[in-house]
């Protein structure tokens, strides 16, 4: 199984896919956090790595993806949060994600909801 993440953080799909012994290869991650970087590669191998979802692209990606994975940054969203929605710049990365699945064209794209993701906009 090819398998692509973004906003991978310290790897748990990966980890998932690991302790399931689930045969995989990781074609790419992505995560902003240096320290997140460091602690993923710690624990895994891939053949690419991208600080910045917007730099991903299908040229740079030419292996087919099986399952492509992420949750864009959950604040903008989360009941905990301001709840500013797509006027959060961490919030329009959603866009990204959306994008990626376009270009990329996964077999299975799974994204990590957040309680309030689809109620944002909402009025109570």
């Amino acid at each position: 199984m090819k398998v692509g993440t973004v906003f991978s953080g310290i790897g748990a799909f990966e980890q998932a896919l690991k302790k399931l012994n689930m045969e995989h290869e990781i074609i790419f991650a992505c995560d902003i956090d240096k320290y997140v970087k460091q602690s993923y590669f710690a624990n895994y191998e891939t053949k690419h790595w991208f600080d910045d979802i917007r730099d991903i692209t299908k040229e740079k990606i030419t292996e087919e993806l099986d399952v492509f994975v992420g949750g864009s940054p959950c604040q903008s969203f989360s009941l905990a949060g301001k709840r500013l929605g797509f006027e959060d710049t961490r919030g329009t990365l959603f866009f990204e994600y959306a994008r990626c699945v376009k270009e990329l064209q996964p077999k299975v794209f799974i994204y990590e909801n957040v309680k309030g993701l689809l109620s944002h906009d909402v009025v109570s």
